[in-house]
């Protein structure tokens, strides 16, 4: 299967899942409104349209985020029920969420109901669908797409187990070469010297060539590459860059630049950088409001048990090194909390407060990071920011240390929601937590551990 054909494949299986919820919607518009079977009032057709709209919307990102627009996640999964199950229940779920604040409309059950219905069976369906159409160009394709390797050690043996047994790659290594000065390792098809390069084509009648040079051989790619200029058949080069880096969607052009994004961050993705901040102030701006009564009463509880501000003000890193000021509810006595910049507190620390100690215990001192949050110094979910002293202290100690801060830190996180909250949980454990938050955030992951904060993280033992 060439990667046109691939390529194909991949934009009508976007086009056909995102056009799921108007395609069912409309089929159920029909079912409620025009069979006569259900007698209905005059409807406002505005409202009605808005909600599919929604529904798309939302489809959209529940399909980017399972990757049921992927061919590659297609092929694995088994019977697919799974799969279009949780895609539809999400998108409803969170559809319905939202309108749980809209009353001016009432919509019709019917009509709701069917349509998340049909939104099932026709994801599923399309599931099927692609994996017929992919199986189908697969069996009529195989055996007759011959490839050649430039390559015949070990990596070469990679790449053509690879080819053979990945589903969408419908094609045969026909033969290798062996580059200059290699010697060739035990390989399943005739290995061709560099001097019989032509053969390939002539020969064994390929249709392409994958250039499989090991990492240490990369300087001689411009020269292997000019000697394939004849040969009239595409030339793909395959990457090995060693372990720990990824390369797909990471290869760019960067205004007339070639580059490869070794380590990419969610903060050059549109989803983060929109969405993310969206999310954050909407979700700020109602969690400020529902709990001013319940701060205005921690308020008075800290002014009345305790001399000093409300306030306790601290200096934390949060984006690329950036410092701001934190804000949290005091927590301990006022005259004591000189070297708290340098000290993280302990078990029955003498500082804290009675209140305090409720405080730190229940979370609730953590409540005015939402206004953190809302002026752009921190988002409501990532890595916990560190201060400025430790920050400065663990970059030197603990490998990939900084890479936390290529996001916004956060009130919780994924290594707070695992177990890994307080001084005296194993940082290098926390880090490797962060750096998974790092490289799999998705708005998802973002719901999935605010749900665990609330149910999991809100009471620690570890807090005090």
């Amino acid at each position: 299967m060439t990667r046109r054909s691939l390529n194909t494949i991949q934009f009508w299986l976007k086009v056909g899942f995102f056009s799921v919820p108007a395609v069912a919607y409309g089929l159920a518009g029909y079912v409620r409104f025009e069979t006569g079977y259900f007698p209905h009032a005059p409807i406002e057709t505005r409202s009605y349209i808005t909600l599919v709209v929604l529904v798309t919307l939302l489809w959209a990102l529940v399909v980017e985020h399972l990757g049921l627009g992927q061919i590659e996640i297609l092929v694995k999964v088994q019977t697919g029920i799974r799969m279009a199950a949780t895609a539809t229940a999400s998108c409803l779920t969170f559809a319905l969420a939202a309108l749980f604040f809209y009353r001016s409309t009432s919509f019709a059950r019917v009509f709701v109901v069917t349509g998340g219905i049909l939104m099932f069976v026709l994801s599923f369906g399309m599931i099927h669908l692609f994996r017929w159409i992919i199986y189908v160009l697969k069996e009529s394709t195989n055996g007759r797409f011959p490839i050649a390797i430039l390559g015949a050690d070990d990596l070469a043996v990679r790449v053509g187990d690879h080819l053979a047994k990945n589903p969408l790659t419908a094609c045969k290594v026909a033969c290798y070469v062996a580059l200059p000065n290699q010697d060739p390792v035990a390989l399943d098809a005739p290995v061709l010297p560099w001097d019989r390069l032509d053969e390939i084509v002539e020969v064994f009648h390929c249709k392409e060539v994958f250039v499989a040079l090991p990492l240490h051989r990369l300087s001689e790619t411009q020269q292997v590459l000019e000697n394939l200029q004849h040969l009239y058949i595409p030339a793909r080069m395959v990457l090995d860059l060693g372990q720990g880096i990824s390369v797909a969607d990471r290869i760019f052009d960067f205004y007339g630049l070639p580059l490869l994004d070794v380590r990419s961050y969610p903060l050059d993705t549109v989803g983060y950088a929109v969405g993310k901040r969206a999310f954050d102030i909407c979700f700020s701006v109602l969690a400020l409001l529902l709990s001013a009564p319940l701060m205005l009463v921690i308020a008075l509880a800290i002014k009345l048990t305790s001399r000093g501000p409300v306030l306790f003000v601290q200096e934390r890193v949060s984006l690329n090194g950036g410092r701001f000021e934190m804000l949290k509810f005091r927590t301990m006595s006022a005259q004591n909390w000189q070297g708290s910049n340098t000290k993280h507190t302990e078990p029955s620390d003498p500082r804290i407060t009675a209140v305090g100690r409720l405080l730190r215990r229940t979370s609730l001192d953590e409540l005015t990071q939402f206004i953190n949050v809302l002026a752009g110094d921190m988002s409501v979910v990532g890595p916990r920011p560190e201060l400025t002293f430790f920050v400065e202290k663990f970059r030197t100690e603990i490998p990939s240390y900084m890479a936390r801060h290529n996001v916004k830190c956060g009130m919780t996180g994924w290594a707070q929601v695992n177990g890994f909250r307080g001084s005296d949980t194993s940082i290098p454990q926390r880090i490797q937590y962060d750096l998974y938050y790092l490289r799999n955030w998705s708005m998802m992951l973002d719901f999935k551990i605010i749900f665990l904060t609330v149910f999991r993280g809100l009471i620690s033992r570890n807090a005090y």
